[in-house]
């Protein structure tokens, strides 16, 4: 019986015994397999920490790539700019040297970028900045602060002289036609200069005024350079005040609407009326509309007030017809930034048709100059104007240089001699001759001329010679409100003439 009771107890501890080895190999297997799925898991995060740490030093070598140059043309970047012009100012004030800072803004660049699209601007202004770099010495830096804006440093400069030198370069160096994408572009710049130590003891008061003095640049007609000049501080705060009062809605109250005859020579007649904004300034007084309007155009005001303008002046013709004035046409100035809208034609045909007003009692005038770098842009809206009915005239013609192949490709019904070629036609044989043949190629294009700003005798005389019979100018009248221009007023104007 106690043999029988050992022989189980040995038969359950060897089933015991047999039972714990099974578990522990299972345990064993199950932990290996664990063991494997943790030497997996942890071999797949190395290779992700390896990943993101190659990305970690590539982005790193970017940035300070970028750090050092633009990643559009490859100049140096803006913190490699300043770094050297801090170094440029004290190597000149330790060798009682000059320097040279200059700011280049291209003319209306964002025209391109609209009308052709970023593609075609980026590529322009790596051919730009191509073009300029050739006119940099190695002891100078240039770099492209933002957009279309290039900032040289010249240094060891000796005179004005030099740095005026340089700064017509830079605008030779992109005044011939870029070749972008199998298009022809033309840009022009404005630079600004700045010189050490005349105008700044350090680099950000230089950068500053060389930056004023750009702007001013563009505001004389752009395509030009411009010295920094201490008044340019008060010209800047002036402008800046100007251009946000052009933004309120007091402003309409505030212009004053002049008319101006143009009178024929041949039936003694005024025809049309120029007509021209004066803004009477609260704090500034009169604004010329020269001013005005290019304040008005930098600031995207241009096309309401142009508009306001335009309806303006029609009531004012319908007013002058029912009083018995026989005038036949208005001639308005429009600016290549309503050509630019697509829905000028519209609105000025909804204007015509409100006011049953015939689309030939109107002229609308360019600027020649204006067109040189838009013509692309504009040609086919003028059509679309010629289509519709109304007149189009070229303003100052023979004082922008407009390539003469343009001229058969627009719709051109009116020349307007420039009023410098009229100031000094009875003296001076070049702007006679000049005269003359605007006169014969107005002629050969079956178009008129008229000549502006005719103040004297001998001006009007000569012009008749000429073959020019319609003048506008001081000699005739001067520009007048509409309630000026009264009954007696317009007979004495008649004749004069």
């Amino acid at each position: 019986m106690l043999l029988q009771l050992i022989s189980i107890l040995v038969i359950l501890l060897l089933i015991a015994v047999t039972y714990s080895l099974w578990r522990f190999s299972r345990n064993l297997q199950t932990l290996k397999a664990q063991l494997s799925a943790t030497e997996t898991q942890l071999h797949k995060e190395t290779e992700k920490q390896l990943h993101l740490q190659t990305e970690l030093t590539a982005l790193q070598e970017k940035m300070s790539q970028d750090v050092l140059t633009d990643n559009l043309t490859g100049l140096p970047s803006r913190k490699i700019f300043e770094d050297r012009l801090v170094l440029t100012i004290n190597q000149s004030i330790r060798h009682q040297l000059t320097c040279s800072i200059m700011f280049l803004d291209l003319d209306g660049f964002k025209i391109i970028n609209d009308a052709l699209g970023y593609d075609v601007g980026d590529a322009l202004l790596k051919e730009v900045a191509q073009r300029l770099l050739t006119c940099v010495r190695t002891v100078d830096t240039m770099c492209r602060f933002a957009g279309d804006e290039f900032v040289f440093i010249f240094s060891q400069i000796a005179k004005a002289e030099t740095a005026a030198y340089l700064a017509q370069r830079l605008l030779d160096s992109i005044a011939q036609p870029f070749m972008v994408q199998g298009q022809e572009l033309y840009v022009t710049a404005s630079v600004g200069i700045a010189v050490f130590p005349l105008d700044g003891n350090d680099g950000k008061a230089l950068l500053k005024n060389a930056d004023i003095a750009m702007h001013q640049a563009k505001s004389r007609g752009r395509n030009t350079y411009q010295f920094f000049r201490e008044e340019m501080h008060a010209l800047s705060r002036r402008e800046l005040i100007l251009s946000s009062s052009l933004r309120g809605e007091s402003i309409y109250q505030n212009l004053n609407i002049y008319y101006q005859p143009q009178v024929n020579l041949e039936n003694k007649k005024i025809e049309c009326m120029e007509v021209s904004l004066i803004w009477q300034h609260p704090d500034f007084g009169l604004i010329t509309y020269e001013e005005f309007s290019r304040l008005a155009e930098n600031n995207g005001q241009i096309v309401p007030i142009n508009e306001w303008l335009l309806r303006q002046a029609c009531q004012q013709l319908l007013t002058w017809r029912e009083q018995g004035f026989q005038l036949y046409s208005l001639a308005l100035k429009v600016s290549l930034k309503q050509l630019e809208k697509s829905h000028f034609i519209h609105k000025l045909s909804a204007i015509l048709q409100e006011l049953h007003l015939d689309p030939s009692s109107l002229m609308f005038e360019i600027t020649e100059g204006s067109l040189l770098s838009k013509i692309e842009q504009v040609e086919k809206v003028l059509h679309m104007m010629k289509h519709l009915g109304v007149q189009i005239a070229i303003n100052n013609f023979g004082a922008g240089h407009l390539p003469l192949q343009h001229l058969r490709r627009l719709p051109i019904d009116i020349f307007k001699i420039d009023s410098s070629l009229i100031q000094d036609i009875t003296v001076n044989k070049e702007s006679e001759a000049i005269v003359k043949m605007i006169i014969a190629l107005a002629k050969s294009l079956q178009s008129i001329v008229i000549a502006e700003g005719v103040e004297s005798a001998k001006q009007k005389n000569l012009l008749l010679e000429l073959g020019c019979a319609k003048m506008q100018g001081q000699l005739f009248s001067r520009p007048s409100l509409a309630n000026e221009l009264t009954t007696v007023e317009v007979q004495r104007i008649s004749e004069n003439v």
